[in-house]
C-alpha cells in the first residue's frame, strides 16, 4: 500500500503543470524577502537598541582599547569580543564610517544571520515562518532580542546550526563537510562572542540523547573551533581564562541577585512557552505520533536544558534554549505541513502569502512604542558648547552608576577623552570602585554612598547620574545636562557643596 502511494503522489506530481513547479521557489523568495523587508521597515521606524550595540559601535569609532575607556582591573588585559570588533571595523573601512550605518548593520546582520540562513535547511521554509511567528506571540521579548545588534546573536546562530548538523552528522559515514562547518562556526562564535565554555551546552545535550557518535565528533569539532578562535585573537591561552575569568566573578562579585545586570537574574520559567510548546506537543499526539520519539532529541533535550538553566540566569533559555525550541517547533511543524500539504499546490502558496503578511504586520507594527520609544531622547554630547563643561576634561573620569547612561554618553561621544568608571559588566571595575559601586546598590543610590567617589574626584573628573530632579549629593555643583540627566563637578574654588 505504501508504495502504491508513493506511486501516486509522484504521478500527481509529474501531472503538475510548470507553473505550479514554481510554487516552491516562489514560496522560498516570499519567505526570504518577507524577513529582510521585516527589518528593514523596523529599521525604518528609527529603531536603535538599549544597550551593548551602542557600545560596540563606539568603541569601533573610537579607536581605542578598553583600558583607554573603562577604568579596567588588571585581571582585564584583553577585548571581549575581538572578531566583532574587527567585522565593525571592516564595515567601517569599506561601507560607512559613521556611527548610525555601523549600528544599522549590526542590527539588521545579525537579525537576518539568525532568522534567514535557518530557511534554506528547511525542506518547508513557511514551518520556520510559523515558528517565529508563535515565538512572536508567546514570547515577543525573547524575540526582541534578536534585534540587539549584540555578538550573542552569532551564537544563537550556531545553536541553530547545531540543530540541523547533528543528524547530518549521525546519518553519514563521513560527514566531514559537515564537521568542518561546524568547527568553523564554533571558531567564529569564540573570536566574535567569546563565550567559548558554552559551546558545551549542545554537546551536553548529545550525551543526554546518548547520541555518542555524534557526541564525540562534535566535541573534537567544538574543541579545534574553540582553539582556533582563540588563536585569531593572538594570545589564545589569556583570552580563554578571561573568559572563564570574567564569567566566573560576573557571578560572584554581589551580595543578592538584584545586582547582577537583568539578563544574568533568574527568569520567570517563560510559561507562555511552555503553553506554546504543549499545545505543538500535544497536535502532534492526537496525529498518532510518539511522544517519547518526538522528546527523544537532542534538539529537544538542548531546549530543555536551556530552560532549566534559566532559573539560574536568563540568558542560558533566551540565548540557548530558545533558539533550540524554536527548531524544534519548526521542525514538527514541517512534519505536519509535509503530510498534510501538498509541495505545488496553489493553495500552498497562497496560504503561505496571507502567512508572510500576518508575519510581517506582527512583528514591525510598533505597538507600545517597541520600535520608536528611543527617539527623540537626547544625550549630552560634547559638541554641544553649553554641554561640554559638564562633561570631563581631558584625562578625567566619569563617575556613574548606571549601564545605560554609559552606551548612551559614549555612542553620542565615541572621542571623548575620558574614561568612564562603571562601563558594560561591572566585575571590570577596580575592585574598590567595584565595592563602592555595590554599596550604591544596596543603599538604593542615597547621597552617602557616592562619598568615597567624591573623595576621588579631581576638577577634570565628572559624576553623572539619571534622576528626575537634584540629586542634591553634598560636595558637587550639580546640573541638569539634558532632561533627567545630571552632571556634578568640584567647585572650581575648591570648596565643597552642602547640598
Amino acid at each position: 500500500m505504501t508504495g502504491l502511494k508513493t506511486e501516486g503522489r509522484i504521478a500527481k506530481i509529474r501531472r503538475e503543470s510548470p507553473g505550479e513547479r514554481l510554487v516552491p521557489l516562489l514560496i522560498l523568495i516570499l519567505c526570504l524577502a518577507t524577513l529582510l523587508l521585516a527589518s528593514l521597515r523596523i529599521m525604518g521606524h528609527g529603531f536603535q537598541p538599549l544597550d551593548d550595540a551602542f557600545r560596540h559601535v563606539a568603541k569601533v569609532v573610537s579607536g581605542k582599547a578598553w583600558p583607554d575607556i573603562l577604568l579596567v582591573r588588571p585581571e582585564i588585559t584583553m577585548d571581549s569580543h575581538p572578531g566583532w570588533h574587527a567585522i565593525l571595523t571592516g564595515f567601517q573601512w569599506g561601507i560607512s564610517g559613521e556611527p548610525d550605518d555601523l549600528l544599522a548593520f549590526s542590527i539588521v546582520f545579525l537579525f537576518l544571520l539568525f532568522a534567514l540562513i535557518p530557511i534554506f535547511y528547511f525542506r518547508r521554509p513557511e514551518a520556520w515562518i510559523v515558528a517565529l511567528l508563535i515565538m512572536l506571540l508567546f514570547s515577543f521579548g525573547t524575540m526582541f532580542r534578536t534585534f540587539y545588534g549584540r555578538p550573542f546573536i552569532f551564537s544563537m546562530f550556531v545553536i541553530v546550526l547545531f540543530c540541523f548538523l547533528w543528524k547530518r552528522i549521525r546519518d553519514k559515514k563521513r560527514p566531514w563537510v559537515e564537521l568542518v562547518g561546524y568547527t568553523l562556526a564554533a571558531a567564529l562564535s569564540t573570536w566574535i562572542h567569546g563565550t567559548w565554555y558554552l559551546l558545551s551546552l549542545p554537546l551536553a545535550a548529545l550525551f543526554v540523547g546518548r547520541q555518542w557518535r555524534v557526541f564525540w565528533l562534535m566535541s573534537l569539532a567544538t574543541l579545534i573551533g574553540a582553539a582556533v578562535g582563540a588563536c585569531f585573537t593572538g594570545s589564545p591561552l589569556t583570552f580563554l581564562s578571561q573568559m572563564v575569568f570574567h564569567a566566573v566573578e560576573a557571578f560572584d562579585s554581589h551580595v543578592f541577585q538584584r545586582q547582577l545586570v537583568t539578563e544574568f537574574q533568574p527568569f520567570d520559567g517563560a510559561p507562555f512557552m511552555i503553553v506554546a510548546f504543549a499545545l505543538v506537543l500535544l497536535w502532534q499526539r492526537l496525529r498518532g505520533e510518539k511522544l517519547s520519539e518526538l522528546l527523544d532529541d537532542p534538539v529537544f533535550f538542548l531546549a530543555a536544558i536551556g530552560w532549566c538553566m534559566g532559573f539560574v540566569a536568563t540568558r542560558f533559555w533566551s540565548d540557548w534554549g530558545w533558539p533550540a525550541m524554536t527548531v524544534w517547533v519548526a521542525l514538527q511543524l514541517q512534519d505536519i505541513f509535509e503530510k498534510e500539504v501538498q509541495p505545488f499546490a496553489i493553495k500552498r502558496l497562497a496560504f503561505v502569502a496571507v502567512l508572510c503578511v500576518v508575519f510581517f504586520v506582527a512583528l514591525t507594527n510598533d505597538r507600545g512604542s517597541r520600535w520608536t520609544g528611543k527617539l527623540g531622547i537626547p544625550w549630552p554630547k560634547m559638541t554641544e558648547p553649553d554641554q561640554r563643561p559638564w562633561l570631563p576634561e581631558k584625562g578625567g573620569i566619569l563617575y556613574n552608576d548606571n549601564m545605560y547612561l554609559f552606551y548612551n554618553v559614549f555612542f553620542q561621544n565615541p572621542h571623548g577623552p575620558w574614561r568612564y568608571a562603571l562601563g558594560f559588566e561591572p566585575v571590570w571595575m577596580p575592585e574598590d570602585d567595584l565595592a563602592i559601586y555595590r554599596k550604591i546598590q544596596l543603599s538604593g543610590g542615597k547621597a552617602e554612598s557616592y562619598e568615597p567617589w567624591i573623595k576621588k574626584m579631581t576638577q577634570k573628573d565628572r559624576m553623572m547620574l539619571i534622576r528626575e530632579s537634584d540629586p542634591k549629593i553634598p560636595g558637587l555643583q550639580w546640573h541638569e545636562v539634558v532632561p533627567t540627566v545630571w552632571s556634578g563637578k568640584l567647585p572650581t574654588d575648591g570648596k565643597t557643596i552642602d547640598g
